[in-house]
C-alpha cells in the first residue's frame, strides 16, 4: 500500500495543493522555504499514529496567510488517498475505503461548531474553541461534505500504518548512544531474536553484578556513606543503605550498548570523533536496519526523511540515494537540496515545489505528467546534471545555448542592472545545444509556473526546419506563454552581437585577446578586415573559436564588463523580463 495523493487546504503556505505521488521512490525538491518541511508535518498530522493529541492541535500560525484572527469558517484539511490493490486483505482500512483499490483518511481542525450538526455560528470566536478530527471513507475535498459522509476514526484506526521520520535536525549523537529511547536500542529491541538475545544479556549481566557485589570493598563504601550520614543528620534522621552493582535488568539492558569506531582490530575510539558526514551515515544504516525489521508487520511502511544529504559529498550522495531507492516494503519520501540527488533520482517520482507568479506554492511533476514525447523525456534526463538540474530549485531560469551565455549574462546583469542573479534565485541554464523545445514547454501554461527567458542565436534560422537537434526562432516563438516567459532572439551569435564590428566594444575584445596572451592573434584579426569589413564576423569567430577558445573568451570577458560595456537590444530585453517578473528594484 502507498500514498497516492494529497490534498492541503489553508494549511501554513499550502492556500490549496494537491500532490499525485507514485509507488516506489519520491523525490520533492525546491528552493528554501517552499513547504517541504510542511508538506511532512501535514502528512504526519493524518498518518502518524505516534504523534500525540496535543500535538496535532494547531495555532494561529499554522492557518495560511498569517491570520491575525480566526472567522468561524476557517479551517484547515489535509487529505491523504492511499492505494493498493490488495485493499481487500488489509482489514485496518476497511473503514477507510473509496474504491475497490483506494481509501482516504483527512484531518480536519475547524470551530467545533462545524462538527456538531445544527448548531449556529457563535458569536465570539476564540482559536481554544477550534478542534481537530480525523475522517475515512470518503473522497470528497469540501470541509461539509466530508464531515456529512465521512466516519470519523481515531488512533486505533492508524495501527496498521508504519511512519517513520528523520528531520533535517536529528540528534544524530545521542540517537547513536545507549539510552532507553535511542535509535541504537530501538534497533536492537527491533530484531526478530530480540527476546531471546536480551535474556542472555540479562543471564551474563546477573552473574557479574553478582561477582562485583562480592567484592570485599563495596560493603565498606556503604558502611562509610552510613556513618557520615550518623554524623550529618544523627541516628534518628539517618537511614540504613547499601552500595551494589544493579542486578535485576530488564529491556533497558540494550540502553547499555554504545558505538565505537575501530580503526585497528585493537582500538575502540568514541563516536564523537568521527565527522559530521560519518556520523550521519551512521544514523541512516541504523535507521534503515531498524525499518527493515519493523516494516514486515504492517500494512503500509512510509519513511519521510528531510535531507539525507547532509555532510555528504556527491559520490556518498548518490550510493546513499541509491540504497534507500532499495527500500522495496517502505514507501520513501525524501526532500533535498542536493542537485546531485535531483540529478540522479528516478525522475517519474520527482516533485518539484515552486511558488508562482501569484505566490501560490504549486507543484509539478515533469516526468509523469505526460507533457513531453518519450525521446524529450529522454533527452532531458540525459542533460540534467548537477548544473541543468539546478532549475527545478530557481524562482527563474534564463535558458541559453552555452557556455559563454552562462558566463557572460551574470556579468551584464551585475555590472550595467546591479543585479546579482544568484542572489534573486535566478538560475541561468546552458543546454549546450539548440534543442529549447523540451525545455520551453516544462514552463509553458500551468506547468512550472515561474518566470524565464529563452536566449537563442539568431543563426538558427540558417536551418530549414525544425528537427530533433534544433528550435527555430519561430517555433521558440510559438511555444512561449505570455507575460511569464520571453523569447529573445538574437542576430546572429553572442560573441558577433557583442563585437559586431571592429570598434564597438573594442577595448574590451583588445584586453580578452591580450590578457590571455593572443596579442599577435587580436592584431591578425585587425589586419584581416582592413580591406573587406565584411569578414569581420567570420574573422572573429574562427579566431574564437580555434585560437582562444569560447570558455576561456567568456570567462575573461565575464571579468572585464563594466557599465559602458555595450549590449544588444535583445540582451537588455531578456534581463529587464526577469526584472519585471521578479519585482526587482
Amino acid at each position: 500500500m502507498n500514498i497516492r495523493k494529497i490534498t492541503i487546504l489553508n494549511f501554513r503556505n499550502f492556500e490549496n495543493i494537491t500532490i499525485d505521488f507514485s509507488e516506489g521512490f519520491q523525490t520533492i525538491i525546491g528552493e528554501n522555504n517552499i513547504g517541504k518541511s510542511n508538506l511532512y508535518w501535514a502528512i504526519r498530522l493524518v498518518l502518524d499514529k505516534e504523534l500525540s493529541y496535543n500535538s496535532r492541535k494547531l495555532e494561529l500560525k499554522d492557518f495560511h496567510g498569517f491570520k491575525n484572527r480566526l472567522d468561524a469558517d476557517d479551517y484547515i484539511l489535509i487529505s491523504i488517498e492511499l492505494y493498493s490493490k490488495k485493499l481487500s486483505e488489509f482489514p485496518t482500512f476497511h473503514s477507510c475505503k473509496t474504491g475497490e483499490h483506494t481509501a482516504q483518511i483527512t484531518y480536519i481542525y475547524a470551530h467545533k461548531y462545524k462538527f456538531l450538526a445544527g448548531s449556529t455560528v457563535p458569536d465570539h470566536i476564540n482559536l481554544h474553541d477550534f478542534q481537530w478530527r480525523l475522517f475515512a471513507g470518503c473522497d470528497a475535498i469540501a470541509l461539509d461534505d466530508i464531515i456529512e459522509q465521512a466516519s470519523p476514526i481515531n488512533f486505533r484506526d492508524l495501527e496498521g500504518i508504519n511512519l517513520y521520520y528523520i528531520n533535517a535536525f536529528r540528534n544524530i549523537n545521542s540517537d547513536l548512544h545507549g539510552s532507553t529511547k535511542s535509535l541504537l536500542s530501538r534497533y536492537c529491541q527491533s530484531r526478530t531474536d530480540a527476546e531471546t538475545e536480551l535474556e542472555s544479556v540479562k543471564n551474563i549481566l546477573t552473574e557479574s553484578s553478582t561477582e562485583l557485589n562480592q567484592l570485599p570493598f563495596i560493603p565498606d563504601l556503604a558502611d562509610n556513606i552510613q556513618k557520615k550520614g550518623v554524623a550529618i543528620a544523627g541516628r534518628y534522621f539517618s537511614f540504613p543503605i547499601s552500595i551494589s552493582f544493579l542486578s535485576n535488568f530488564d529491556v533497558d539492558a540494550w540502553s547499555q550498548l554504545n558505538l565505537f569506531f575501530n580503526p585497528s582490530a585493537d582500538s575502540n575510539i568514541p563516536i564523537q570523533t568521527l565527522g559530521l558526514g560519518q556520523k550521519n551515515i551512521l544514523y541512516l544504516s541504523l535507521f534503515i536496519a531498524e525499518l527493515e525489521n519493523s516494516s514486515q508487520d504492517h500494512e503500509i511502511n512510509i519513511l519521510l526523511i528531510e535531507e539525507p544529504e547532509a555532510h555528504l559529498h556527491p559520490q556518498l550522495q548518490k550510493i546513499l540515494f541509491a540504497n534507500l531507492n532499495d527500500l522495496k516494503t517502505t514507501q520513501v519520501f525524501m526532500t533535498s537540496h542536493s542537485t546531485h540527488i535531483a540529478s540522479d533520482c528516478n525522475y517519474k517520482n520527482l516533485n518539484i515545489l515552486f511558488r508562482n507568479a501569484h505566490g501560490q506554492v504549486k507543484s509539478f511533476a515533469p516526468f509523469k505528467s505526460g507533457l513531453l514525447s518519450d525521446r524529450e523525456n529522454l533527452l532531458l534526463k540525459r542533460y540534467l546534471d548537477a548544473t541543468r538540474s539546478e532549475m527545478f530549485f530557481a524562482s527563474a531560469i534564463i535558458f541559453v545555448e552555452g557556455v559563454g551565455e552562462q558566463y557572460i549574462l551574470p556579468a551584464i546583469a551585475k555590472e550595467i542592472y546591479g543585479i546579482n542573479l544568484t542572489e534573486h534565485n535566478v538560475s541561468v541554464i546552458p543546454i549546450h545545444c539548440r534543442y529549447f523545445d523540451p525545455y520551453l514547454k516544462l514552463v509553458q501554461n500551468d506547468n512550472l509556473e515561474i518566470p524565464a527567458v529563452v536566449i537563442i542565436d539568431g543563426d538558427c534560422d540558417e536551418w530549414e526546419e525544425d528537427d530533433s537537434t534544433t528550435t527555430s526562432i519561430a517555433n521558440a516563438q510559438a511555444l512561449q506563454v505570455t507575460d511569464r516567459v520571453l523569447v529573445c532572439p538574437g542576430t546572429k551569435t553572442l560573441e558577433i552581437d557583442l563585437f559586431p564590428n571592429p570598434t564597438t566594444n573594442s577595448s574590451y575584445l583588445k584586453d580578452c585577446f591580450t590578457n590571455l596572451g593572443h596579442v599577435k592573434s587580436y592584431n591578425n584579426l585587425l589586419a584581416s578586415v582592413v580591406n573587406d569589413e565584411s569578414l569581420w564576423a567570420e574573422e572573429l569567430i574562427k579566431r574564437i573559436d580555434n585560437t582562444v577558445m569560447k570558455g576561456r573568451f567568456a570567462q575573461e570577458l565575464s571579468l572585464l564588463v563594466d557599465e559602458w560595456f555595450e549590449i544588444p537590444q535583445y540582451l537588455s530585453d531578456a534581463i529587464n523580463h526577469i526584472k519585471k517578473a521578479k519585482k526587482i528594484r
